[in-house]
C-alpha cells in the first residue's frame, strides 16, 4: 500500500467504526469515539460516515465455498470474496485468514450475494488519555461516545504507524497525559492492539 493510500485509507476507517461503534463493544468495550462536551478537545476531527449501499457490517456466523455469512442486525448475509481487493486483519492479510467469530466492515457491490472489495476484520476506534505506558502498551482512559471514560490496556501491534493525515507522530510523542486517537484491532475476548495512533 503506498504511503498516501495508507492515511487516505486509515481516515475512511475510522469514519467506519466511530459511525458504527460496534467493533469495539464486541470486544467487551462500550462504543468507542466520541468526546463528551466537558472532555479535553479530540486527538483530530472526523468526518461523519453514512454508509451507502455498497456496506456491510456484522459477525462472521459461517464460512462459506468462496466468501462468509454475516448477522448483520439479525440479518444473515452471504458475502461473496471473489471480487477482494484487500483484508485488513492487524495488516493486510489474504481473505482465508477470515475466521467464525470476526467482526466485519465490508465495501463492496450491493446485490445477492454481497460481493466484497475491501475488508476490516475486528477494528475499532479510540480516543483517549495515555495514563501509563510501557516498551509493550498503554494504559489509556478511553472516552465514551455514551460519555464517561474506562481504562483499557492497548497493547502496541508489530504493525503500528504513527501520525495519519497531516498529523505528525513519532513513539517518542506517546507521554503520559498525551491526548490521542488510535485504530485498534482485537477479536472478541482477546487483547486490544493498536495498529495506528495519532
Amino acid at each position: 500500500m503506498s504511503r498516501v493510500a495508507a492515511p487516505l485509507l486509515g481516515l475512511i476507517v475510522a469514519g467506519l467504526i466511530v459511525a458504527f461503534g460496534q467493533a469495539t463493544s464486541a470486544l467487551g468495550t462500550a462504543p468507542v469515539a466520541a468526546r463528551s462536551p466537558t472532555s479535553l478537545a479530540p486527538a483530530s476531527p472526523t468526518p461523519e460516515f453514512h454508509p451507502g449501499r455498497g456496506f456491510v457490517g456484522g459477525r462472521v456466523i459461517r464460512l462459506i465455498p468462496g466468501g462468509v455469512v454475516v448477522d448483520s442486525a439479525g440479518r444473515q448475509i452471504e458475502v461473496s470474496l471473489s471480487g477482494i481487493v484487500d483484508v485488513w486483519k492487524e495488516t493486510s492479510v489474504a481473505a482465508s485468514a477470515i475466521e467464525v467469530g470476526d467482526d466485519l466492515y465490508i465495501n463492496g457491490t450491493d446485490g445477492s450475494p454481497f460481493v466484497a472489495k475491501h475488508i476490516w476484520a475486528n477494528i475499532g476506534r479510540i480516543d483517549g488519555i495515555i495514563r501509563e505506558i510501557d516498551a509493550t502498551g498503554m494504559l489509556v482512559d478511553v472516552q465514551l461516545r455514551q460519555g464517561g471514560a474506562v481504562l483499557k490496556r492497548i497493547d502496541f501491534s508489530p504493525y503500528i504507524e504513527y501520525g495519519a493525515a497531516g498529523i505528525k507522530l513519532t513513539r517518542s510523542d506517546l507521554v503520559v497525559g498525551r491526548v490521542i486517537g488510535a485504530v485498534i484491532y482485537g477479536r472478541p475476548g482477546g487483547p486490544l492492539r493498536a495498529t495506528r495512533v495519532w
